[in-house]
């Protein structure tokens, strides 16, 4: 499988959960994967009548079909010669989105709504010339009854379990990152408002400009802060216990579910943080000092930390300097703490970093 190096210079300090990890195992993990079979018509009502299946956005990094492979797939199915089979992601209210075979299935459809002839077919050059509607009766039905092979993965199925068998199925293409799987099943809203984030004046000021968009590494540490900013205010249902990929899902999930009232509300929590840390902070809130003369990169669970202060103190104290002084008294314990370096997504060094900013957002607002 071909991979993107990722140079240490773009890395955040402390970043975890972006990059996939094919040695990770799950030994508690409830995988349900079920064996289906659709016919071609029914596998079109379902994307464009009842819209139970998702075909976009692409997940691989591919050309769109050619001309020629197109006309090469229907081919195969009016000798009905087996396709490979096609993998879906199914969510609690049985939506199912394409994982792997969206060309095959964007083909099929797209020859059943006759935007396109046959042409230079090889066995069956009778057909040359032909729409969809041009062929006779029994050559339609048996387009549209031809079986496709589907394998649905079921929740309750983790998400980093997703990604493997994900990775797995699509072998030979750019191997995605964490963020980017989670934009390609969660395309919406969330994944707007993400980007819109990232190109805020507001994010990049208060972060010196330094994280950049490279495999979406912005728009992953600002949906982590929007998770931890949702769930500690009790606004997202979900029980964490490390599950720093499940958490994010949940997120983007709950997101697309906004109405635009709290999108744009949810927008301006981010925002504001971002500006009153500028203010207070400059454009190194989000590092620790340095044990030498040069800049350490932006800490990934820092910058969640201080967003999230900034995001629970919706007004700054008048003595903005006691404030950064106490900041950075702050995260000089951190930094000596160690926890901010590794494992930063289990669970009691998630409850340590929040807790202690927690405490102080208490202890100055009162």
């Amino acid at each position: 499988m071909k991979t993107t190096r990722t140079r240490k210079a773009d890395m955040l300090e402390g970043e975890e959960g972006l990059a996939p990890d094919s040695s990770e195992v799950y030994p508690d993990a409830v995988v349900k994967i079920s064996r289906d079979q659709y016919s071609a018509f029914e596998i079109k009502r379902m994307a464009e009548t009842t819209y139970e299946l998702v075909i976009a956005p692409p997940f691989q990094r591919r050309l769109v079909w050619s001309k020629k492979q197109k006309c090469e797939l229907i081919e195969s199915i009016l000798m009905g010669i087996p396709i490979p089979v096609i993998y879906v992601f199914e969510d609690e209210n049985g939506k199912k989105q394409v994982v792997d075979g969206r060309q095959r299935i964007s083909t099929m459809i797209s020859f059943m709504n006759n935007e396109y002839a046959l042409e230079r077919l090889k066995m069956l050059p009778v057909f040359n010339g032909d729409k969809f509607d041009d062929l006779e009766a029994i050559y339609k039905s048996k387009v549209e009854r031809y079986q496709v092979p589907v394998y649905v993965i079921e929740p309750p199925t983790p998400e980093r379990v997703k990604y493997d068998i994900f990775d797995r199925v699509n072998r030979g293409g750019t191997l995605l990152n964490s963020q980017e799987m989670r934009h390609a099943l969660y395309n919406g809203q969330a994944t707007a408002l993400l980007k819109e984030l990232s190109l805020a004046r507001a994010f990049t000021d208060a972060t010196g400009n330094s994280i950049k968009p490279i495999r979406m590494r912005d728009q992953y540490v600002i949906l982590r802060f929007l998770a931890f900013y949702l769930f500690r205010n009790h606004k997202l249902n979900f029980s964490y216990k490390s599950n720093m990929d499940d958490l994010l899902a949940a997120t983007m999930k709950h997101i697309n579910q906004m109405r635009p009232h709290q999108l744009e509300s949810l927008k301006q929590v981010f925002l504001s943080a971002m500006e009153r840390s500028h203010a207070v902070l400059g454009g190194d809130g989000f590092r620790f000092a340095p044990a030498n003369v040069n800049r350490r990169p932006v800490n990934m669970a820092l910058f969640e930390v201080i967003a999230y202060f900034f995001a629970m103190t919706k007004t700054l104290p008048l003595d903005q300097v006691h404030l950064k002084s106490r900041l950075n008294s702050l995260k000089k314990t951190f930094d000596q703490s160690g926890v901010f370096s590794s494992r930063v997504d289990s669970s009691a060094a998630v409850e340590y970093r929040f807790g202690m900013v927690e405490s102080l957002a208490g202890e100055l607002t009162c």
